[in-house]
Parts: structure tokens; sequence; C-alpha cells
């Protein structure tokens, strides 16, 4: 049986592959997404969207193709559009696999994690993602940066979290004499006790513009250093000030 539309001709038979593949491709597309959805539940949002993508991407195109072959019955034509598929396919791909394996890299070498304070191009904060394209960070203002995963790759990261603990360490200079030496160090002490700085390591030394006192806190949280370091500027100016000669 043929069935005429216009100028051209279909046979029933195929008419039915035709529709046919038509819900295939349609019951495909739901399958995709499915898996997308249940299967890789744990990928990152951003991740699954690219999934998605290809998934369809394919779908689209095999169909398309299939209809068209079906239509013109051209094996030739099959093979060109089925070469097209192959460099679609690796072209459409290219950003997300190597997106995927940038974070494959940095969830093997474990640089940093979930949780972790890093500083990473200049920018500090508690790791809450990581992302197939991005790493987020939520800043010591409370703001969100997501730093791209292949410029974290490239650029050297500080984990302050592996560490035990953090010193910070900050000094100032000041004309005094030997014997006023012992009255610094104990009014560093009562200011920095007033911050809750109790364990903190004092040491002094000559130089040509006067005596240098260095002062060195140990920090447990790394997420604190920023307050702490304006904290610690704050007890020793005002030290600094008791003992600068007008």
């Amino acid at each position: 049986m043929v069935l005429e539309i216009g100028d051209m001709a279909f046979q029933t038979d195929k008419i039915v592959l035709i529709i046919g593949i038509i819900l295939v491709s349609i019951i495909a597309k739901l399958i995709s997404d499915w898996v997308v959805k249940h299967i890789f539940v744990e990928y990152p949002d951003d991740t699954k969207e690219s999934m998605r993508l290809i998934f369809t991407v394919l779908i689209i195109y095999v169909g398309i193709t299939l209809l068209v072959y079906i239509i013109i019955t051209n094996s030739m034509f099959l093979l060109v559009m089925l070469a097209l598929l192959t460099i679609t396919v690796l072209y459409t791909a290219k950003d997300f696999i190597k997106d995927f394996f940038t974070r494959i890299s940095l969830l093997t070498v474990k640089a940093f994690g979930i949780g972790d304070y890093i500083d990473v191009i200049g920018q500090k904060g508690r790791v809450l993602k990581i992302g197939s394209l991005y790493t987020m960070l939520r800043r010591d203002d409370n703001s969100i940066i997501c730093i791209p995963n292949e410029i974290i790759v490239r650029s050297m990261v500080i984990n302050y979290t592996k560490a035990d603990y953090i010193k910070l360490q900050e000094s100032f200079t000041v004309n005094v004499e030997e014997q006023d030496i012992t009255k610094v160090y104990s009014r560093i002490t009562e200011e920095l006790d007033i911050f809750g700085y109790r364990r903190a390591k004092i040491l002094h030394s000559q130089t040509p513009e006067g005596m240098r006192f260095a002062v060195t806190i140990n920090l447990e949280d790394a997420a604190s250093i920023s307050n702490d370091t304006s904290n610690l500027h704050k007890a020793l100016n005002i030290v600094r000030g008791e003992f600068v000669s007008d």
C-alpha cells in the first residue's frame, strides 16, 4: 500500500517505521532523563545537566538520521550522517569530559574536601561544593564565590584545615630601654588576654629602628583568621601606642 502526500509517496511500512522511530526517540528521552535523575543522583547538578544535554543531542540526531534514511533510502547518506554524529558527540562532550576528569583529579589528589578552609588565587573561604565545573566557597564575609576547577588545578592551594593549627604572627618596633622590655611583655600579654589569646609566643630582638617584638598565636579554626588578624593588630597597636615617644 502506498500513501501519497503531495508529490511524495510513502509505503505503509515506511510510515510505520517513521512513527516507530518517533515513539522510540520519545521513550529514549524519558529513559535518559530518568537515568540521569535517579542513577546519577549523587552527581553535581551541573554535571547532570551536561549529561542530559549530551543524551538529548544523541537521541535527536540519531532519530533525524534514521528518519531521513528511511525516506531517501541512501546507504551513503547514513554513513556520512553517522560520521558526523561521531564528530558531533566528541565535540559536544569534549568540555564535559575535560571538566569531569578535572573534578576527578581534584577528588583523587584530595588537596581539599567539603568543609575545608582554603586559599586559592587569593580567595579564602570554606568549601561548600566541588562541582564538575566550579568549586564553591563561602568567604569570610559570608559571600559565595565559584572558582572554575581548571583554574584551581593550575593554581597553588593552601588548605588551612589540614593543619593541626594555624600560626598567626605580627610584630611592631618601639624604642624602649632594656629595663622596660618586661613591661612591654606584660602589656602585650594583658591585651592578648582581653581577646582570649592566652597561649601566645612573644620574642624580641634589637634592630636599627629599635626593639622589635614579634607575637605568634595559634589558631585552631582557620575560618576565623581574618577576625583574629584584626584583633591581634588592634592589641599590638594599643601596646605600641603606649610606648611610642612623642
